[in-house]
């Protein structure tokens, strides 16, 4: 069986919704062309009515999915878990990218990591011409604002955005928010720190042990003051053990800042809207009466909370 094909199942989850998003594509082109050509068009380059597409097994090369048409080449690389991206496979990917004879060519990176970090931007560094990087939260916006007349399109598109919703941005780790510790121990202490860091004092942040989930993943550090609230946050470039810092010391651990990330709140989220962060579990309402000194956010956690800074 050739072609993309809706009904195809694949076992791995990032085949399945690579699968998924093209066969939205090509169904759109039998109903409303408007989602492949703005999907073109995230993407950089213009896409006609007779684009043929495939994924994964049906054409020769290290991709998950091919666009074509007679002028325009697209491959995308899809990841659903942030921070997994491969330098060797990007220049896989550029390499067989080259061997196509249309004009135009892209290599699209689908991740769900923050479109504008310093981590996907060392990504796009290694051909800034060939490669975008787009985010699943683009692609869910996509297909929310570009409704179709057809009712059976518009029920495919929801379905498929529940699911991202479900697999991608409710189990992806976007950010990592830390108790503040203050004191000697720490060296840092509650009239001084903020003020420190907007003057460029600050490059890294120091933890007591390692937090991996923000080890050179474009993660977010998020900083946690009991008498403000969340006040900053800044990308984590690499976690490493501060060889300046001995054994006995009890924060050896350095969260080096990637350069220009940092954000302080113009006004801090308050503990009240801390303890509503959206969760199953509801496990936020005991923040401030926990002892757990670092809380991890997903991505639609994260999301949430941006939107109260």
């Amino acid at each position: 069986m050739k072609g993309t094909n809706i009904f195809r199942h694949y076992s791995q989850a990032e085949n399945r919704y690579t699968n998924g998003l093209i066969s939205l594509l090509k169904i759109s082109l039998k109903t409303d062309d408007n989602i492949l050509t703005e999907f073109g068009r995230l993407a950089g380059i213009n896409l006609s009515k007779n684009s043929t597409f495939k994924v994964l097994r049906d054409f020769e090369g290290t991709a998950d999915a091919e666009i074509l048409d007679d002028n325009s080449a697209i491959l995308i690389e899809t990841k659903i878990v942030s921070g997994t991206l491969r330098n060797e496979q990007i220049k896989r990917h550029l390499k067989v990218l080259t061997k196509y004879k249309q004009k135009n060519k892209r290599l699209v990176l689908l991740t769900p990591d923050s479109e504008n970090s310093n981590y996907v931007q060392k990504f796009i560094n290694l051909s800034p011409k060939s490669i975008v990087h787009l985010s699943w939260n683009s692609i869910i916006e996509l297909l929310r604002n570009k409704s179709s007349g057809n009712v059976i399109l518009n029920d495919l598109k929801s379905d498929y955005i529940d699911e991202i919703k479900e697999d991608i941005f409710e189990q992806d780790i976007s950010a990592v928010i830390v108790k503040i510790n203050f004191g000697d121990k720490s060296d840092v202490y509650p009239e001084e720190y903020l003020d420190e860091f907007r003057n460029g004092e600050w490059k890294d942040w120091h933890t007591p042990r390692k937090y991996n989930e923000l080890d050179g993943k474009g993660k977010k550090l998020i900083l946690y003051d009991k008498h403000r609230g969340l006040v900053l946050e800044v990308e984590i470039e690499k976690v490493r053990r501060d060889p300046k810092r001995g054994a006995g010391d009890s924060y050896s651990w350095s969260n080096k800042f990637a350069r220009n990330t940092l954000k302080i709140y113009t006004k801090p989220i308050p503990l009240s809207i801390i303890k509503n962060v959206p969760d199953e579990n509801n496990k936020f309402l005991n923040f401030n009466r926990c002892s757990t000194p670092h809380w991890n956010l997903t991505r639609e956690q994260y999301e949430w909370l941006n939107g109260k800074s």
